[in-house]
């Protein structure tokens, strides 16, 4: 097959096309994604976590946290609907934080206004129920 210069600059071109078009589909997908994730945001106990010491450096909660926390919520709000009683704050708090970042722990016992270390001891019941 003979290929001349205008065949390989068509091929060229239609790959381009492609990629461009592949990447912007990408990026709409990618947009949807980050406004759901916003979305959920909106309804778990927290959104942002401080970073440091410094409380006028927040950041949002990584999108792997906010699934995570999400999950944990409503298994929370399951529990209390099926035994129709509120849980006591650690109680909570632990299942809340579950399998979750020393930072997002750390901003959930800041909410609940109780040290970070009470969230991490979990009992075999509180685990079992994740």
């Amino acid at each position: 097959m003979i290929v001349t210069r205008n065949s390989k600059s068509s091929n060229g071109s239609k790959v381009f096309s492609r990629r461009v078009k592949a990447n912007a589909r990408e990026r709409n997908r990618m947009h949807g994604l980050n406004a759901a994730l916003d979305r959920l945001r909106k309804y778990i106990p927290i959104d942002s976590i401080t970073i440091g010491s410094n409380p006028g450096k927040i950041q949002k909660l990584s999108k792997i946290e906010t699934l995570r926390l999400a999950r944990n919520y409503i298994i929370v709000l399951t529990e209390v609907l099926r035994f129709n009683e509120l849980l006591n704050c650690l109680t909570f708090g632990r299942l809340l934080s579950y399998g979750l970042s020393q930072q997002t722990v750390n901003a959930i016992a800041y909410r609940l206004n109780v040290q970070p270390k009470h969230l991490l001891n979990c009992d075999s019941n509180t685990v079992s129920i994740i």
